[in-house]
């Protein structure tokens, strides 16, 4: 297995895919930080998928490629809300989130965006903070009758040339 990717945009035969690296990743990498019934609740949400067709093809998502598979993607809500990240357990720590968050910023900056937000889970935090992102609060949220601990996130972008 190939160790090299490629970041591009989402193309309609990903979307099955994405929904499995969302699952795998919750369950494979998430779960330490969260209850078995919480991680049920959450991979639920894939499994929804006219609701998860559509909101991937409704928002800019940006997707990494290793050796002609998706291995994660990032979901941007414009103009400036990152709503899902997510890395296939096989791909953690290689670079790939870093990549696609670059793209992402990228795209906000192209577009005239000054700031980036994200509500980050307890897994995703310090990787969000080591690229930036301030901690503005935590928060708990609910979602499929279960409750979440995550972090409302900031970073302010520079602009070119600054």
């Amino acid at each position: 297995m190939s160790t090299d990717f490629i970041v591009r945009g989402l193309i309609q035969s990903d979307i099955n895919e994405l929904a499995e690296i969302f699952q795998r990743s919750i369950r494979e990498v998430a779960s330490r930080d969260y209850r078995p019934a919480q991680v049920e609740a959450w991979t639920r949400f894939a499994e929804e998928t006219s609701t998860w067709e559509q909101r991937m093809q409704s928002r800019e998502v940006w997707v990494a490629e290793c050796d002609g598979r998706p291995i994660g993607f990032i979901q941007l809500d414009p103009p400036d809300h990152i709503d899902l990240t997510y890395v296939h357990p096989d791909f953690q720590r290689r670079g790939v989130a870093t990549a696609l968050l670059a793209k992402t910023e990228a795209w906000a900056r192209k577009n005239g965006g000054a700031i980036l937000r994200v509500e980050a889970s307890i897994t995703s935090r310090p990787f969000f903070a080591a690229c930036g992102f301030e901690t503005i609060a935590p928060q708990i949220v609910t979602a499929r009758g279960e409750d979440f601990l995550n972090y409302r996130m900031q970073k302010r972008l520079r602009m070119a040339g600054n």
